[in-house]
């Protein structure tokens, strides 16, 4: 299984992160969904290896990875988000989002 990574386009907040897919209801769209993932940061084979390779990213700018939480945004959709929880050197803390994208069931 292949997951792809994304960054979260803008600012967000974990309440104001909504699926990137436009129609996941599964009724018959007028028009075709639109799918609006942000900008791609990579593939991978699995969730360790993503948050293995967020963490030394995080390492190499002196940050710290507090916290990790992957959520489904519904059962009918291949994409999760991730939140990620990151102390910085001044101790402060702030969160970044990603979507995972697997290819399970294509």
């Amino acid at each position: 299984m292949t997951i792809e990574l994304y960054a979260v386009p803008g600012n967000v907040t974990s309440e104001s992160v909504e699926s990137p897919i436009s129609n996941a209801s599964g009724e018959l769209p007028e028009q075709e969904p639109t799918l609006d993932l942000g900008d791609l940061i990579g593939s991978y084979d699995s969730e360790e290896e993503i948050l293995a390779f967020l963490n030394e990213q995080l390492s190499a700018r002196n940050q710290t990875l507090t916290d990790s939480q992957i959520v489904a945004f519904d059962p009918y959709t291949h994409v999760k988000r991730l939140q990620l929880t990151i102390q910085h050197e001044d101790q402060s803390t702030n969160q970044q989002h990603y979507y995972l994208v697997t290819d399970e069931g294509y």
